[in-house]
């Protein structure tokens, strides 16, 4: 048998070998690991939840214009909550941003946290199939 068909043989049968190894070692971790200075992704969801919360009611008429001071001081208020200034804020996003799998997981999150709000401030509770108030 030549010696080209003698390789390709062991290619083949080490071939199942090798596709698990890669499905394995690609599969996604369950925990993310940020680096030191960022915040972890639930505590990016409820900053980014406390962030959409105050633009929409800035943006429904809560404050006069988006230069009110008592909106910055809205903005200050969260990032005293988070222990954050705008400065790490801002360094924060440019990491998500820059980690797009990581932002999209968080704002999933985000859109269901939201989502959960407002049934609750609407005195609406879901249950797969069912609707209750």
């Amino acid at each position: 048998m030549p010696t080209g068909m003698i390789q390709n043989k062991r290619l083949i049968k080490f071939a199942p070998i090798i596709f698990l190894y890669l499905l394995f070692s690609c599969h996604g971790k369950t925990s993310v690991e940020v680096p030191e200075g960022i915040i972890p992704p639930d505590t990016m969801t409820s900053v980014l939840c406390d962030v959409h919360i105050l633009q929409a009611s800035s943006q429904l008429g809560y404050s006069q214009s988006p230069n009110d001071t008592s909106l910055q001081l809205a903005y200050e208020s969260i990032w005293k909550k988070h222990h954050l200034t705008d400065s790490s804020y801002n360094q924060n996003m440019r990491y998500y941003c820059d980690h797009a799998k990581l932002l999209d997981s968080v704002y999933e999150k985000v859109l269901n946290t939201l989502n959960r709000q407002k049934a609750e401030l609407m005195g609406e509770k879901r249950i797969p199939g069912k609707h209750i108030k």
